[in-house]
């Protein structure tokens, strides 16, 4: 990575959003017995509330120590913040859902706003109102707004105002917004709206008049990320106007039973290849932490806490946002080996779980796929159930799939006859039966491994 001086200095900004319903800890208890090992990843956890589910949860966030501070919550947050600088992130996209994020002193909020500036004060906080979870409760917006404005954290343009975005801000009608912007106005607080939509092209015209700029929620899959490289530039010429690209690495939601294909890592490296090619302003990872949609890119692993599973796109983010950043691609200066492959097929029985999943958009792949970051040429093998598949590659970022099957696959890089690291994928993929447990596990488990061996936070 380059150093934190040259990617906070970029004209650019890689904002991750930040769901605060999902701390890396809720309840300060050893990860092997804590309330996301306990009941978000059990079938019958919560009273077995998600059973016909297979569970609330498919990934969690890697474990972390038992503070003996009373400000164990605050401390955590400092941690993801400093996880996410690593990576290139230059600030969160603060997902607020509740009017005691601005009345309550100890809130999620208050507690990130805080963390970022005890950790870099260059990482920035952009608020965001969650219209689907506030409605059209104008005070409660205003106050949330309010509340980050008075921190030296949240984000602010070098005229002095202060960034604003909001989660499907199409909700509520432009006059909502209108008068919104106007109590802040009133209350000495100048904003740069930048709100987020499902789909921006459907309510640009009407919220282009009091608008900095666009953000897009945008969709986990191949064919939706490459259609979005031309939308930084119809933005900037239609509207003048910046664009904040959506980065997602993938969706599955378990509480609703259903999922984008993502195609292993594709949809996450089609996006940042059409942020970077179509001169994006501004990007939002979609998300940091967001478990219940599976699209989480901090570092994961599941109830079992392997810390050898769901570094990948972690990982890449920070390849990736040095180039967003810098505006030149980063050179490979050791070999990398990434893998991405679903535990089961999406074909596979679920004995044990009583609703079936369903894909939303894009066709089902069933895919074992070897991403590889080289030095220079050499061969890619996938050895598993009895069968060794090989690719000769050329140096740079190479793609190789496999159909999927049972067994855990052996990942290997050899130049010249000569292996240069071998290693085991994180988790089994277990067959047409399933898991032992029926659970429907539709989760991309991501890993990678280098010459100094297998990559972990």
């Amino acid at each position: 990575m380059p150093s934190t001086t040259a990617l906070f200095n970029a004209p650019k900004r890689v904002f991750a959003h930040y769901f605060n319903p999902d701390p890396v800890s809720i309840d300060d208890v050893a990860s092997v017995d804590d309330y996301y090992n306990r009941n978000y990843l059990s079938i019958t956890g919560e009273s077995s509330k998600w059973a016909a589910q297979g569970g609330f949860l498919r990934e969690r966030p890697m474990g972390v120590p038992v503070s003996t501070s009373t400000n164990w919550r605050q401390l955590n947050m400092e941690r993801e913040v400093s996880a996410a600088i690593a990576r290139g992130i230059t600030g969160f996209t603060f997902d607020s859902m509740t009017a005691t994020d601005a009345t309550d002193s100890n809130s999620t909020l208050h507690l990130m706003l805080a963390a970022a500036n005890a950790v870099d004060s260059r990482f920035k906080i952009v608020v965001m109102p969650d219209i689907t979870a506030l409605g059209s409760d104008s005070d409660a917006v205003v106050e949330i707004i309010a509340t980050a404005a008075a921190s030296p954290a949240a984000y602010r343009l070098s005229d002095g105002r202060l960034v604003v975005t909001a989660f499907d801000a199409s909700l509520n009608p432009p006059s909502w917004w209108q008068s919104v912007i106007s109590r802040l106005t009133s209350e000495g607080i100048n904003i740069a709206f930048v709100p987020t939509f499902l789909g921006w092209a459907a309510s640009a015209d009407a919220f282009a008049p009091f608008s900095y700029g666009f953000g897009d929620w945008g969709t986990a899959t191949v064919g939706s990320s490459s259609a979005q490289l031309g939308d930084p530039e119809i933005v900037h010429k239609t509207y003048g106007k910046i664009f904040m690209m959506p980065v997602d690495p993938q969706q599955y939601r378990p509480k609703d039973s259903v999922y984008w294909e993502a195609g292993n890592s594709g949809a996450f490296r089609d996006a940042w290849n059409s942020s970077i090619q179509g001169d994006a302003d501004w990007i939002q990872l979609v998300t940091w932490n967001d478990f219940t949609e599976t699209s989480a890119i901090s570092p994961i692993t599941d109830a079992t806490l392997q810390t050898t599973i769901g570094t990948g796109f972690y990982n890449l983010t920070g390849y990736y946002a040095t180039w967003f950043l810098n505006g030149q691609q980063p050179q490979i200066t050791h070999d990398v080996l990434y893998y991405f492959y679903r535990r089961e097929a999406t074909t596979a029985a679920s004995p044990a779980q009583t609703e079936r999943v369903s894909i939303v958009n894009g066709v089902a792949q069933n895919n074992i796929e070897l991403l590889a970051f080289l030095t220079s040429p050499g061969v890619l093998t996938i050895t598993i159930g009895g069968k060794t598949y090989t690719q000769n590659a050329a140096a740079g970022v190479v793609s190789f799939t496999v159909p999927s099957q049972a067994g855990t696959p052996l990942f290997t890089l050899s130049r010249s006859g000569a292996d240069v690291f071998s290693f085991n994928g994180g988790v089994e993929i277990y067959g047409s039966a399933g898991l032992p447990s029926g659970i429907q596990d539709l989760t991309y488990w991501s890993g990678s491994a280098s010459t100094a061996g297998v990559c972990t936070l």
